[in-house]
């Protein structure tokens, strides 16, 4: 049992000093003497625990995504209406995004380079797409949305709220302009909330558009 919990530690250990080197450094430039290093262990002990930090990156990834998926269905456990849910789990996500920022680092950067990481992280994706899916066919049962085909929605609003998170979170897309959790989160909510609770369509060609804006002279 000590053993045991002596190897979670030093797995732990090893994972942390992953998160702080990957935000550090990056994933592509980061080294398993670093993360050793990071971790106060060996490079030698960290090679009993893991192959690389291709297998590091990839556990943490895991973690990542259960924990993720974990605290943004909570909201829709407590009783709340799916609109005021929707605003709380995008909250969650937002923050949770900024909270594992390493591994959001990480994951962007080995699925550029590795196809067999992307090929891993697709699949572990694949669950949280799956989740939003299933609220867009509750909505969907309640008459929202109709004819709105969900897992293909589900696809683009979970890019729009990945993409959005990493280019201000990590990238800083506008560095003179602040952005606050309160704008980010509101931001987000109404543009998926917009998407998903509506009820009539978008007329099907441009000139049945009632309050279109006139094209642009000169």
């Amino acid at each position: 049992m000590a053993r045991t919990a002596r190897g979670r530690a030093t797995r732990e250990a090893f994972r942390e000093g992953a998160r702080r080197v990957f935000t550090r450094d990056g994933y592509l430039n980061a080294r398993l003497s670093d993360i050793a290093a990071e971790a106060g262990r060996s490079p030698a002990l960290l090679y009993q625990h893991y192959d690389g930090k291709e297998a590091l990156l990839a556990e943490l990834a895991e973690d990542f995504s259960e924990q993720l998926q974990a605290k943004i269905a909570e909201p829709y456990r407590s009783g709340l209406t799916p609109i005021a849910a929707l605003r709380e789990a995008i909250r969650l996500f937002w923050l949770h995004y900024r909270e594992h920022l390493a591994e959001v680092i990480g994951i962007s950067q080995a699925a550029m380079i590795d196809p067999a990481f992307a090929a891993r992280w697709r699949e572990i994706h694949r669950s949280a797409t799956e989740l939003i899916a299933s609220g867009i066919r509750a909505a969907q049962a309640a008459g929202y949305c109709p004819g709105l085909h969900p897992d293909i929605a589900a696809s683009a609003l979970a890019a729009m709220i990945e993409q959005f998170c990493l280019t201000w979170q990590y990238q800083n897309d506008n560095p003179e302009f602040e952005l606050t959790d309160e704008t980010a989160v509101e931001t987000l909510w109404q543009l998926w909330g917009h998407a998903v609770y509506w009820i009539d369509p978008l007329p099907a060609t441009a000139d049945a558009e009632p309050h279109s804006a006139p094209p642009p002279t000169g």
